[in-house]
């Protein structure tokens, strides 16, 4: 019995920190309080109330956009069901779809192939407070933590500005939220009220998802009826961009698959997706997923 109130006792020690007291919380509290306007008693409750974790840092620091191989990585997402359901997605989300693909230039097997990639259509939006999320990684992550604590002031600033409950509003281990998926920063400055209720809610709203996924690629790049891959071979690019087209923008890409290494260019609209996530794999998964959904 013993040995087990101090394994106990030593887990609950591991998991609760004090991050108004860490020692570059002052900056976050200073410009929420000078800046924004929020109350110093307030901010510093709620840091309080945040709770390390441990496994966060781990996550962040192995994403499987780095940790597997492409074959690995593509396995988790196209898959036989994940493409099933985002067909019967597009069938039952066909208006809000159409509408969005129109106004922003977005095909809506792009739009549903990234719902597909981040949230498995909304049926994974993270089980995880956001607030431990972004005080984690913003106070204790050693490459990121500038990125994370400038998301912490936007979080407490989209709380205010949502009505959402700072304390329990949950996302993905780096702060991730809804539907989309998207971090606290991207939410205020790209989600749209689609469903024109007069509240942008990614938790909820299967349009204001649609639509604001759409317009953060509109704004990132996305070209109506652009290209978004094209297959190709080693040292052939010539053909498909001449050196004097000095405005286009574009990716090499290889890809190791089934053991064969495939070559790609990827075009402005491949661009505007992985902005959504940094990350080829990622960006590629999404345009696979979106080809499957198409047939």
């Amino acid at each position: 019995m013993k040995k087990i109130i101090l394994i106990t006792l030593i887990f609950t020690i591991s998991i609760t920190a004090d991050y108004s007291n860490h020692k570059d919380s002052q900056m976050v509290i200073n410009e929420l309080v000078t800046e924004h306007g929020f109350e110093e008693s307030y901010v510093t409750a709620i840091l309080k109330n945040a709770k390390k974790r441990d496994e966060m840092l781990k996550s962040v620091a192995n994403p499987a956009e780095k940790t597997k191989t492409w074959d690995e990585y593509r396995a988790i997402f196209i898959k036989t069901k994940r493409v099933s359901e985002g067909k019967k997605f597009i069938k039952k989300n066909i208006n809000a779809l159409e509408r969005a693909e129109k106004e922003f230039g977005v095909p809506k097997e792009i739009i549903t192939a990234i719902l597909g990639v981040e949230t498995n259509y909304g049926s994974n939006k993270g089980g995880y407070r956001v607030l431990d999320s972004l005080t984690t990684l913003g106070f204790d992550d050693p490459r990121r933590s500038n990125f994370f604590r400038r998301e912490l002031i936007e979080f407490f600033l989209l709380t205010r500005e949502n009505n959402l409950d700072i304390k329990t509003t949950k996302g993905s281990y780096a702060g991730a939220m809804g539907y989309a998926q998207f971090i606290s920063s991207s939410y205020r400055a790209y989600a749209v009220d689609f469903d024109e209720d007069g509240y942008v809610d990614l938790f909820n709203s299967v349009d204001d998802a649609i639509g604001s996924i759409a317009n953060y690629l509109y704004v990132h790049g996305w070209k109506r009826e652009g290209k978004i891959v094209t297959k190709t071979y080693p040292n052939n690019v010539r053909k498909f961009y001449k050196p004097h087209e000095s405005l286009t923008r574009f990716i090499p890409l290889i890809f190791n698959e089934d053991g064969k290494d495939l070559f790609f260019i990827g075009d402005d609209n491949f661009r505007a997706i992985a902005k959504y996530n940094i990350s080829d794999v990622y960006a590629m998964a999404v345009y696979y997923l979106s080809e499957e959904l198409k047939k």
